[in-house]
């Protein structure tokens, strides 16, 4: 990925503005002028970038048209040569400082983009976002409304997805069966659109193809309108809400599917192993060896179980690029994502539900170049990056898209439907005391929380609380270096010889007293499952030599 200004950045379009407003020559051969007017919702949205995008690539430059809103989103392009208002989409930057007609005692908060396809920019809003979307990929604008509309449920012939629907909406809400209440449903699915947007393009704005951001994030929209559909109690006439819209996937997850939307014309060559290790600070870890000093009772104990999922895989090159890792296909590998796998059936580790074979390395391959650093997913994504996008976390077993590593049954979460991230289990040589007796095992179960969706009926499941880590390093050298878990810096923080209430140590609640030194760790944050910072704090994963 290329460090670049944010997309449509707002000092290019300063530019664009003058370029277009300095006015011109009045030469015999110029061009008939001509202006575009339109208005910009989520609700109204003051003080957002517009541009027409005249040589179609995804982003606002100097070249194009460009304004910015005012009251009631309103917005005025001028010096469009005569025809092309109607040949070229309608591009919106929304900075975070703009102001939302919704909202209007605070800003937007956090910045998003917006379209609208060739000739119909006088209403630009998240729906017509996802419209013109399906029109890049081929679809007619009609066919691309019809099937927006249909997935709204707004059967009203009369009702558009190109018209105001702020206004036209007047005191209806989105349960009315009257085109009124049909525009309400429109302006309420837009602000799912609009924060799904938001939640994700922070990790993404300065990516040099917009096309392929665009493509990734409205898609992870869509998924958002498709699960409060599915799950509605009356799906004929379904509420939206932006209530629990996060980014589905972590920043990693999204930096690798944009990377294989840009697609290469470098094919991966290069061979690349990575190599994983488990200690507990300066203690080496296996199923049979006894450690001590863990946790801030400095607590003594075995290891009972240790396996964890890692994808997104991404090398670093010196000029700050995420280029993806194509791992190979395996027993352990699949769809991009590998099970580590460090239970060996001896020692504590029950030979009822391990093997004796481990999985200690990942390998596959990258397109050819020099490489500085990595970065890295804990966890399984909620689809895969490949063009068949199919699910992963959440998926039904039974399907031939499932890799046999997400079918085990010692790493599936029933109760959440979806993957153990890690299992890591961890037996104290003296009872763990519980309020209301004592138990043998402190677990650190990662996985989604807060999740909705029946992938059995086909409906991508997403969740309120990811909880997926990423987590990466400047410096790595694969050659030379290894990646290791600190399980001395994963119970920091965690009284291992006691647990105050819930399910036996960390388990991902929200509400888990025992979570909250685990997550703390692990650099997530416990109230929204979402990554720290990217997780640049984060110790309990190290670069060792090896």
């Amino acid at each position: 990925m290329l460090k670049r200004p944010t997309l449509f950045a707002l000092t290019t379009l300063a530019s664009a503005i003058l370029t277009a407003c300095g006015g011109g020559g009045s030469g015999g051969n110029e061009a008939p002028k001509t202006t575009l007017s339109g208005t910009v919702a989520d609700g109204y949205l003051k003080g957002a970038a517009v541009c027409l995008d005249i040589n179609g690539n995804g982003v606002c430059d100097s070249g194009d048209p460009s304004t910015v809103t005012t009251d009631g989103g309103k917005y005025t392009l001028s010096g469009i040569t005569a025809g092309d208002e109607t040949k070229y989409p309608v591009l919106v930057s929304v900075p975070a400082t703009a102001i939302d007609s919704d909202n209007p005692t605070g800003t937007v908060g956090k910045a998003y983009f917006l379209s609208s396809p060739a000739g119909k920019g006088s209403f630009v809003s998240p729906l017509t976002t996802l419209v013109q979307q399906k029109v890049a990929a081929g679809a007619s604008i009609d066919t691309a409304e019809s099937t927006m509309k249909a997935l709204l449920s707004i059967t009203d012939t009369t009702v558009s997805l190109f018209s105001d629907y702020v206004a036209a909406q007047g005191t209806a809400v989105q349960t009315d069966t009257t085109s009124a209440g049909h525009y309400a449903r429109a302006h309420e699915a837009a602000k799912v659109v609009a924060k799904s947007l938001q939640a994700g393009y922070d990790a993404l704005k300065s990516d040099s193809n917009p096309k392929a951001v665009h493509k990734v994030l409205l898609a992870q929209a869509e998924d958002a309108l498709i699960i409060q559909k599915a799950t509605a109690t009356d799906t004929t006439n379904p509420t939206f809400s932006t209530a629990g819209v996060v980014a589905a996937d972590s920043p990693n997850t999204l930096k690798k599917i944009v990377a294989y939307e840009k697609g290469s014309s470098v094919a991966a060559t290069q061979t690349v192993n990575i190599d994983f290790d488990v200690v507990a600070g300066s203690q080496a870890v296996t199923c049979g060896a006894a450690l001590t000093g863990l946790g801030t009772k400095a607590t003594s104990g075995q290891v009972k179980d240790l396996r964890f999922y890692i994808t997104n895989v991404l090398l670093i090159d010196a000029q700050g690029n995420y280029v993806p890792v194509k791992l190979d296909e395996n027993a352990n590998q699949s769809r991009d994502v590998a099970l580590i796998d460090f239970e060996d059936a001896t020692g504590k580790c029950p030979t009822s539900t391990g093997t004796a074979a481990s999985y200690k390395s990942i390998a596959g391959k990258v397109a050819p170049g020099t490489y500085v650093g990595v970065a890295l997913t804990l966890g399984v994504p909620v689809k895969s990056a490949d063009a068949d996008k199919a699910s992963l976390n959440h998926s039904d077993t039974t399907a031939a898209t499932t890799p046999a590593l997400l079918t085990s049954a010692s790493m599936a979460w029933s109760w959440q439907s979806g993957r153990k991230f890690s299992k890591i289990e961890f037996v104290p040589d003296a009872l763990i005391t519980r309020p209301t007796g004592t138990t043998t095992t402190w677990n650190v179960h990662l996985g989604s929380t807060g999740c909705k969706g029946d992938p059995t009926k086909g409906v991508v499941t997403a969740c309120t609380n990811p909880n997926r880590m990423d987590f990466s390093f400047a410096a790595f050298n694969a050659s030379t270096q290894k990646i290791v878990l600190d399980l001395a810096e994963l119970f920091k923080n965690s009284d291992l010889s006691y647990d105050g209430g819930g399910a036996a140590g960390c388990m991902s609640g929200t509400t888990d007293p025992e979570c909250a030194g685990i997550f703390q760790a692990l650099q997530i944050d416990l109230t929204n499952g979402l990554p720290i910072n990217a997780g640049a704090a984060q110790r309990v994963f190290a670069v060792k030599a090896k």
